[in-house]
């Protein structure tokens, strides 16, 4: 089974270097023509899903939407919500490296101390328990997928009496989510327990795609590209993002 992985396109509060996280921040129009341009070079490619995830959060359901089509059924899941930042959110990205008061300071730089800290902000979300619930949606969701699938010898002419169809087989499939949750999952996904390491190759560019394959049988998975681009590169060139 193959996962897409996106990130959602950008939105103003991208531009403005401000700390997201759960506030609910529409796509600026950036963000839009990425997720169009994707979404047409997905056809294009004859790329399709059989299942589509997003966060609940506008900015990534929007991207999930032009991505995926109008007709795709979108299933939103609170586990695949951004981190969530407390009394950081809103805040610029610049003033909380350079505060000595606050845990943003060591977020790209020591992620193990930004989790040590949040967990002793009641307002706060840490790394730990994002990476806990990313684990659990793959674990619940992704990972019992293959087990719905039932199937019959190619010879077999008819259905058996007490089965009226069979779920449609589940090869592909679309999470659309956000830059740090989708670092929780790849931390399932990798089998990483060093939270230093939670960052990886680095933070996915907007509307970036880490493509995942699943072996059904070993249970394994397999990271295949951890940020790939399907829209017009000359896009990045506007993008000043830092979450």
């Amino acid at each position: 089974m193959e996962i897409y992985i996106l990130r959602h396109g950008t939105t103003e509060w991208n531009s403005e270097h401000r700390i997201q996280g759960n506030t609910d921040i529409a796509l600026d129009q950036l963000g839009l023509e990425m997720a169009r341009q994707t979404g047409l070079a997905f056809r294009e490619k004859g790329i399709t899903f059989d299942r589509v995830y997003a966060s609940p959060l506008k900015r990534a359901f929007e991207t999930a939407r032009l991505v995926a089509g109008d007709d795709a059924e979108i299933v939103t899941d609170d586990r695949l919500r951004e981190l969530c930042f407390g009394t950081q959110e809103g805040r610029f990205v610049e003033e909380m490296e350079r505060n000595a008061d606050v845990p943003f300071r060591f977020f790209k730089k020591k992620p193990s101390e930004y989790d040590r800290l949040a967990k002793m902000d009641p307002s706060m979300e840490s790394l730990t328990e994002l990476c806990e619930r990313t684990a659990d949606f793959l674990t619940e969701v992704v990972e019992t997928l293959p087990k719905d699938v039932e199937t019959l010898p190619e010879d077999v002419e008819t259905l058996p009496e007490d089965v009226e169809t069979l779920p449609e087989k589940v090869e592909r499939i679309l999470i659309a989510a956000h830059g740090v949750c989708n670092k929780g999952l790849l931390m399932h996904i990798r089998g990483e327990k060093d939270m230093d390491r939670f960052w990886g190759p680095g933070l996915q560019a907007n509307c970036g795609v880490s493509r995942v394959t699943f072996d059904c049988e070993t249970r394994e998975y397999t990271v295949e590209a951890e940020s790939e681009i399907y829209y017009d590169e000359k896009l990045l060139e506007q993008i000043s993002s830092l979450l």
